[in-house]
């Protein structure tokens, strides 16, 4: 006869070879290595820089003594070129104005990004470069009426094809006018990175999409702190 009571919990038996005591510590070994080595990254990337390719989680990170390549573009504020990008921070974006969805999107991420990085403790001010690749279209009046709907601090420039070349190249950035069969209205394919410039003229950081103006803010302070 059975003599279990009809409530008594019934701990089924562990597996021969594998008792549950050293189930319970492997699994808690296996969560503190877990822990251990993400905090190990996170000091490694805030101490050491970049980390490796396959570890990046939201920038792309260069250390190097280049500058950018001479370039001379203009704009509602007038002309602009490499000494416009010295001794103050500087986020550089591609674009243009009749733009449906990626070009807006980055022009709120850097307002949004502004007002996050004002917070205490406040980090290094910054401008923001909106570079269009549709100098046909966009004219000086078009860009300073299209930036203002954002901020009216943010910079607009342009220029012509020999013109924009030097960055363009020199950044990898793509672009394509589908303007073909209507020289008017069209569409223009084109790269949705977002570069960082340091105060010497010199690219330290591409981030590419999907921006969080969050993870971006953390990334944008701990550069400028090295």
């Amino acid at each position: 006869m059975d003599s279990k009571k009809p409530d008594q919990t019934i701990v089924p038996a562990s597996r021969p070879g594998f008792p549950g005591a050293f189930l319970l510590k492997w699994l808690m070994v296996c969560g503190a290595i877990l822990i251990v080595g993400g905090a190990y990254l996170t000091v490694r990337a805030v101490l050491h820089g970049p980390l490796p390719a396959g570890e990046l989680k939201t920038v792309t990170e260069f250390h190097d003594d280049k500058r950018l390549p001479e370039f001379h573009l203009a704009g509602p504020k007038g002309p602009f070129a490499n000494a416009n990008l010295q001794g103050q921070w500087s986020f550089v974006f591609f674009g243009y104005t009749q733009c449906p969805d990626i070009c807006p999107t980055a022009l709120g991420l850097m307002k949004d990004l502004q007002a996050r990085l004002g917070a205490v403790p406040p980090a290094p001010t910054f401008q923001v470069v909106f570079i269009s690749i549709d100098p046909a279209r966009d004219t000086h009046a078009l860009l300073d009426n299209y930036l203002a709907a954002f901020d009216p601090a943010f910079i607009g420039i342009t220029g012509d094809d020999t013109e924009l070349a030097p960055l363009t190249k020199d950044l990898g950035v793509f672009f394509q006018r589908n303007d073909t069969a209507d020289k008017k209205n069209y569409t223009v394919d084109h790269s949705a990175a977002i570069y960082l410039i340091n105060p010497k003229g010199q690219l330290v950081a591409l981030f590419s999409p999907p921006q969080a103006a969050d993870k971006m803010a953390a990334d944008y302070r701990r550069i400028t702190a090295q």
